[in-house]
């Protein structure tokens, strides 16, 4: 195989939040990132300007998990408060105690957390599992759930039934992602990125990613990222063949264990850390 030659730039780092940041989503139209983290800020960067972050609101505890349709965000936090904020006019608009313990995915009406239950806006809630739910992929039939339980969960969106379990992850399962219609990918705990073959509800492939914890997966269609508390991410092909190793040595990027990454285009991609920091970072592929 030949691999690509991949040149990573940093192209800039956020500062202003007081904790570690758990969370951001990239907000396309506007070219906005907002983060949320332990202090409970909610902060937006200008992706143009992206050293001038602005706080929009501040609760009275961690936020774990954030969302955003159309104008108004969603913020998830530590209690199983769901807070509401409208853009346009910056101001909390409602709140909601949805979970009981941390929220730790919100996708538009549907949530999961720390009490195993996931609501869904097409369908009633449901007690997936005893422990937590911890993150989420969807295609047009399924929803993918990662769970505490090491276990990943198919659920059918219409009714929330119980499709598959996929079993293999010997702890935590913290990141999914659907390279295409048939391949899901899986880390979390055991620092193992874990790909499955969705016709056959079976692990096709394995390689041990990160030193510790895994905690993020992100694809473009190219490439996928993995980050870890190992304080690296990484970059894969679709086959998880290693191309790439971003650390703090080469690229002074994070200097704690690295939450989030997210691609936000084709090149550029926004990593959020334990280091109370969000960075903005550029890939190119070399000829």
């Amino acid at each position: 195989m030949i691999r690509p030659n991949i040149k990573v730039k940093l192209v800039s780092q956020m500062k202003g939040h007081k904790d570690a940041i758990y969370d951001f989503v990239y907000d396309k139209k506007c070219n906005l990132v907002y983060s949320v983290g332990a202090d409970g800020y909610i902060v937006s960067w200008d992706m143009d300007n992206p050293e001038q972050g602005k706080l929009i609101l501040t609760a009275s505890e961690a936020l774990y998990s954030v969302n955003l349709e159309d104008n108004l965000l969603q913020a998830g936090s530590r209690s199983g408060i769901v807070y509401r904020v409208d853009l346009e006019n910056k101001k909390l608009v409602a709140q909601s105690s949805r979970h009981k313990g941390g929220v730790f995915f919100i996708r538009g009406e549907s949530s999961g957390g720390e009490d195993g239950m996931l609501f869904s806006k097409d369908a009633d809630s449901k007690k997936v599992t005893s422990d937590s739910l911890r993150c989420y992929a969807e295609d047009r039939s399924y929803f993918y759930i990662g769970s505490s339980d090491n276990n990943i969960y198919q659920l059918r969106k219409e009714t929330l039934e119980t499709a598959q379990i996929f079993s293999g992850h010997t702890n935590s399962v913290f990141s999914l992602e659907l390279l295409d219609e048939n391949t899901l990918v899986s880390t979390g705990r055991d620092a193992r990125i874990r790909a499955w073959d969705l016709t056959i509800g079976k692990e096709v492939h394995a390689v041990p990613a990160h030193e510790y914890q895994a905690k993020s997966l992100s694809w473009n269609g190219e490439l996928l990222l993995s980050s870890s508390m190992d304080k690296t991410i990484k970059v894969w092909n679709d086959q998880l063949d290693l191309l790439k190793v971003i650390d703090f040595e080469r690229y002074k990027g994070h200097t704690n264990c690295i939450n989030k990454v997210l691609w936000i285009d084709e090149n550029l991609f926004v990593s959020c850390s334990d280091d109370r920091t969000l960075c903005l970072w550029k890939v190119e592929i070399m000829p």
